[in-house]
């Protein structure tokens, strides 16, 4: 056996360790945030992102569309909790975009829904 297999064995690869602040606190995946990363803001992803109002995602629809999702991970109590404390850490990309779809899915909703719909002069339909 060569001495690259014998070091390999000795010494197996271990998982990365990733300080709390790279870690997406709803998913616990690695935030990609580049200031953890030692650039500047303008180099990270969330700068080019817009992100939702606080009313948007202290809605009781996102909450809802978060809890019957199929994303396992990212959950309203998770987005509950994360909004009632300081921010110690960014969400990652992935987060984000699932959230604004949530919020796109419930805004539609909404519009389709009897109790929204206008007779096109301003009176709603009962």
């Amino acid at each position: 056996m060569s001495s690259i297999f014998r070091d390999l064995e000795s010494h197996p690869l271990l998982e990365p360790q990733f300080d709390t602040a790279q870690l997406c606190p709803l998913c616990q995946g690695a935030n990609q945030c580049a200031m953890t990363l030692g650039a500047d803001i303008s180099d990270c992803w969330c700068a080019k992102q817009a992100f939702p109002k606080l009313t948007q995602l202290l809605s009781g629809d996102l909450a809802a569309g978060l809890s019957t999702g199929d994303t396992t991970g990212l959950s309203a109590d998770k987005l509950a909790k994360l909004l009632s404390q300081p921010a110690t850490a960014c969400i990652c990309e992935t987060c984000l975009s699932r959230i604004k779809r949530e919020l796109t899915v419930s805004a539609s909703e909404d519009k389709n829904s009897p109790s929204g719909l206008v007779d096109g002069l301003g009176y709603e339909v009962k």
